[in-house]
This record gives structure tokens, sequence and C-alpha cells, in this order.
């Protein structure tokens, strides 16, 4: 059941995208770039998590000091690293910028955090399917509230497929832990956790 339900949510994600008008090879790729590399992460966290015990915090932490040499390196070799510095320098003494980069830190953070527990607590794929909810209701919203995009009856109807797909998908899980036997820890597992 959780195989077919994935298979529908991407036959979802196929047929919405079928229904583009303003199809953009580029911007495709960009998206199954984005996808990849996001898979690989996903498993990594789950890996790193369940396997090695880590925490959420300590996973955002170790991501975080890992992903920094790279991201200095591609913010360099662009071009970006003066022109960023001395927007912030230029930025700093105004109050409503101050309270909107804080306001966007906490708010990284907790879904960066709220991210990676998911991703512990339940898996990868567990994690990528409430991200594809979400996307769907980010989509209709904007569909409704921005406009600017011809809405076809392939888009309709693979969003309505995702969305169908991503329910399948929660209720599979909750018969497979609803089925599964309560599993027995030690005291000293139990205090652990």
């Amino acid at each position: 059941m959780v195989s077919l339900s994935v298979i529908l949510t991407a036959a979802g994600v196929i047929i919405a995208a079928l229904g583009d008008f303003s199809f953009d090879l580029f911007g495709y790729s960009m998206a199954l770039t984005s996808v990849l590399f996001q898979t690989m992460y996903l498993v990594l966290v789950e890996k790193s998590g369940a396997e090695d015990g880590h925490s959420s915090v300590e996973i955002m932490f170790y991501n975080s000091f890992l992903s920094l040499p790279f991201l200095l390196f591609l913010i360099i070799a662009i071009g970006e690293f003066p022109n960023s510095l001395s927007l912030l320098v230029a930025k700093s003494n105004s109050l409503s910028f101050l309270v909107i980069l804080i306001l966007s830190l906490v708010m990284g953070i907790a879904l960066n955090y709220t991210m990676f527990l998911c991703t512990i607590v339940n898996s990868a794929l567990t994690t990528t399917i409430v991200g594809v909810l979400k996307g769907v209701g980010s989509t209709t919203l904007g569909f409704v509230l921005l406009g600017g995009v011809k809405v076809h009856a392939l888009n309709v109807t693979g969003l309505v497929i995702n969305s169908a797909g991503g329910v399948w998908y929660s209720y599979a899980k909750y018969q497979q832990k609803k089925n599964k036997p309560p599993k027995l820890m030690s005291d000293l597992e139990a205090h652990r956790k």
C-alpha cells in the first residue's frame, strides 16, 4: 500500500506538470536536481539520526557546520560576498530590517528542527510526503491569492491525485503502525528517550 501511494503521489506531480503552459526545461531540470539532493539529504539525516543516535539539534549543528565551507565557496565564486556584506552593514541600522532578519532566522531554525525531528522519528519518505502535502497547499493558495498562472484541468487533476496519494500514504503508515505489535524496551532504553 505504501509503494502504491508513493507512485500515486508521483503520478499526480507528472499530471500537474503536463498542464503547465509555461514549461521551462531549465526550471524543471533545477527542480529535479533539487529533489535528488533533498532525497539524499533526508536519507542521510535519517541514517545519522537513527543509527548513530544523534538528536535533531546535534544533526542541525553538524549540518550547519559542514555546509558552511560549501556555502562560503559558492558565495565567493558567484561574487556575492562583497555586495552582501556591504548591504548587511548598510541595513544593520534599520530596526525593521533587524526584526525581519531575526524573525527569518528563528523561522528557519524552527523549520529545520521540525524537518529533522520528523525524519528521525518517522522516515525520510514520510518527511518527503509531508512536504508534498505542504506543497499542494501552498500551490493552491498561490493559484487563489497570487494569480498570474493559467490554471488548466490537468493542474487541478494532478493536485487532487497528488493529495490523494499523500492521504493514502498517511493512512497506510497508520495501518502499519496499528497492526505492528508494541516494542518492549528495557528501563535503560526508555530512560534514554
